[in-house]
Parts: structure tokens; sequence; C-alpha cells
């Protein structure tokens, strides 16, 4: 039986770029809810100007883009 602790939600995986480079990163977010504040022009979570090229909700999401980007 898993623990769910209280601030543990469904992974969400973002795959972005930042507004100078090529590089992909690639961060998982379990203290969001919904991905709608990450898709946000206003929030600090992501850097600002950052290009987001993939996002996905479920554990599957970090390892493909893993294998996607890098």
């Amino acid at each position: 039986m898993a623990y769910i602790r209280k601030n543990d939600y469904i992974p969400i995986t973002v795959a972005y770029k930042k507004k100078y480079g090529k590089k992909v990163y690639i961060e998982t977010f379990t203290d969001q809810r919904t991905p709608d504040r990450l898709l946000s022009t206003r929030t600090k979570i992501l850097p600002k100007d950052c290009e987001i090229l993939d996002i996905g909700v479920g554990r599957v999401f970090e390892e493909v883009y893993k294998k996607k980007y890098e």
C-alpha cells in the first residue's frame, strides 16, 4: 500500500528550453495539482521567457522525455 503525502500529486513533467541556448531542461513537479500554473506567463516556477517543448501528466513522461531530448 503506497502512502501518499499531503502535497504529492500526479507528477507533471515539463521539457523546456531557456530563452537563449539550445539545451533542453526536464523538470518533474509533484507539488502542482494541474499544469495550469506552469503554463501561465506570470508564474515564477519556470524561468521567464522559456519555450515549453513538451508537457505530460503521469509518471511515464519523465522517462520518455529523457530518451527523446538527451
